[in-house]
């Protein structure tokens, strides 16, 4: 699967690409699967975990993918708490008196893997690299609410600098960050991969530094990294960490095209670890009910329309598609209660999610036929897409026969697509009809959500939806004086959309992963990864 354009990197999500050494020796201290074998122990043993390629393609924090494995090798200025809050991780604080100009101050302590201070000129190098354009790094635009970011990103020729104007360095300790307009949300913003800090040694040779690199998590990279065409890589818990140090000693991580790939591989004992959905996570309950850990994932899976199709202009035809989907019959027999009925953009998962943000996301057959009857009736065949993913065809070959049967519109197609592709095609309006889609809070605030969903400037705004209300309150959100408060305009900023119904939020899914029965501990993130430091090998 492959990562998308904005927001944070999810296994469920995908539009455009941001996935690993010959084979090294086996590090399992016992049998995978949940069955007991053999292997050579190290203090604090060792396990084995699948994951997508992508989550390996790259170890630079300018190209990774935020995910589990990147959380093991990088610790950023913040971190977000399984409550959902921001924390300092390297940052001793992180200060502004008008959300636009900020002081960031670090901790003491902190290292590289190769004894190399952490210091604010690290953190200064390292988004630099990351946001000059010839670099190429795909977590480059990130930076792009940092004023100079534009100069390092010229529309044609050679930047004529290297270096962001709104990044100071003015102490070991200290640095002064300003942003081209306020964003109360920046410290969540910090907690990204692509905001961690690189050593000097990164800069004598960046495409070897990607393979191996040196970071300032709890594992590191072991040698020889990451070689080319390569399927794992192995980390080795750094024992210098000043933070919480990982439990195991030692972990391999394997990579697989899909989900379900890994997980055929949990079962037959290859991988101790293995990310499950959809049918698997299902079967997961059955075979593996006490190795299996499952959490609510900070996303939603969507109906979304296109505003550019003349048909769909009128909010009488959206709230009555809206109202002849059966979101519980999906979530309970197709999904098998492994997500839950949506209500609005974001499940409570996330800091001011959870509320009841869509009018017209109850199931009313009867009322959607009288919306569509008002609106001028259906003429015509329909057409509704997806990306190419299991889950979402089932999803969307119920919602066909459901509009089929309450909307009467029986001339209806499916047309799927690589997600590489839909993605681009939304954007350039070449799609015609309703699409299915997922979308992964970049952090867990509203704010995150709202923005990808609605703004104006968002490339994963692919309704075509433009309301310069819901950007003025954006702009009060960005612009608050705290992150409660930002908060609190973003959650009014949703609302506002979602009145205008640019799509239908269906359900919020759950993550799941299993786990041999060597492993206990292991806790998931906000968008499903695995928390590989949480794990503890008995």
């Amino acid at each position: 699967m492959t990562p998308p354009p904005r927001g944070r990197v999810s296994r469920r999500t995908g539009v455009v690409a941001l996935c690993a050494a010959a084979a090294l020796a086996a590090v399992s201290a016992c049998g995978a699967g949940g069955s007991e074998g053999t292997g050579t122990k190290v203090p604090g043993g060792s396990y084995s975990i699948g994951v997508p390629n992508w989550y390996i393609a790259h170890l630079t924090p300018g190209k990774a993918g935020f995910s589990g494995v990147a959380d093991a090798i990088w610790t950023p200025l913040t971190q977000v708490g399984r409550d959902g809050k921001v924390v300092n991780a390297v940052a001793q604080s992180v200060q502004s008196t008008d959300q636009r100009h900020w002081t960031i101050t670090l901790k003491s302590g902190w290292k590289f893997q190769n004894g190399e201070p952490v210091t604010a000129q690290s953190f200064a190098d390292s988004w630099n690299a990351a946001a000059y354009a010839p670099n190429t790094m795909s977590n480059g635009y990130l930076f792009s609410n940092i004023d100079g970011y534009a100069a390092l990103n010229p529309a044609s020729g050679k930047p004529a600098t290297d270096k962001l104007s709104g990044v100071q360095v003015v102490g070991t300790d200290t640095l002064k960050v300003t942003l081209v307009k306020p964003l109360s949300m920046f410290p969540y913003v910090l907690a990204g991969t692509a905001f961690a800090p690189m050593p000097k040694a990164a800069f004598k040779d960046l495409a070897a530094y990607d393979r191996l690199p040196i970071g300032n998590g709890p594992y590191q990279v072991a040698a020889p990294g990451l070689a080319p065409g390569g399927q794992q890589i192995t980390l080795k818990r750094f024992d210098g960490y000043p933070g919480a140090k990982g439990k195991a000693a030692q972990i391999t991580v394997k990579t697989y095209q899909t989900d379900a790939t890994a997980f055929t591989s949990f079962r037959s004992g290859a991988v101790d670890i293995a990310t499950a959905s959809g049918n698997d996570l299902s079967t997961a309950s059955r075979m593996y009910a006490s190795q299996l850990v499952t959490s609510p994932t900070a996303a939603v899976v969507y109906l979304g329309f296109p505003l550019w199709d003349k048909r769909f202009t009128d909010v009488r035809v959206r709230q009555a598609f809206s109202l002849a989907v059966d979101r519980k019959a999906i979530v309970t027999s197709l999904l098998q209660g492994h997500a839950q009925t949506a209500t609005g953009i974001a499940p409570d998962v996330i800091a001011g999610g959870g509320g009841t943000d869509c009018a017209d996301c109850s199931y009313d057959p009867a009322k959607a036929r009288q919306l569509l009857a008002a609106a001028g009736g259906w003429n015509g065949s329909l057409t509704l897409w997806t990306k190419q993913d299991p889950d979402m065809q089932t999803v969307l070959e119920a919602i066909v026969n459901q509009l089929r049967t309450n909307l009467g519109i029986t001339s209806i197609s499916l047309k799927v697509q690589p997600t590489d592709q839909i993605y681009p095609d939304l954007l350039a309006h070449k799609t015609t009809g309703p699409f299915l889609l997922y979308m992964g809070a970049a952090f867990p605030n509203i704010y995150s959500q709202a923005d990808q969903l609605f703004g104006s400037a968002s490339g994963t705004n692919v309704t075509g939806y433009k309301s310069a209300g819901f950007d003025a309150l954006m702009g009060q959100a960005a612009a608050a004086t705290s992150t409660t408060s930002g908060m609190q305009f973003a959650q009014q900023a949703g609302r506002t959309a979602m009145a205008d119904l640019p799509l239908a939020p269906l359900y919020y899914p759950v993550s799941g992963a299993v786990h041999a029965k060597k492993l206990s501990g292991l806790q998931l993130g906000y968008l499903g990864d695995v928390d590989l430091s949480s794990i503890t090998v008995r």
